[in-house]
């Protein structure tokens, strides 16, 4: 059970990167960009990535 709750955990890691990602293309500015993630309650420092 474990393992699914890890593989889990990476694929949402892995889809909120890909939301921050799409966000910031379609931001006008830095301000725009940190309102919207906001919202969105996704914040681009947060995720620590491991190799």
């Amino acid at each position: 059970m474990g393992v699914i709750r890890a593989e889990e955990a990476v694929r949402l890691g892995e889809q909120n990167d890909r939301a921050v990602l799409t966000v910031a293309g379609h931001s006008s500015d830095v301000h725009d960009c940190a309102e919207l993630l906001a919202m969105l309650g996704l914040d681009a420092g947060r995720r620590q990535r491991t190799a």
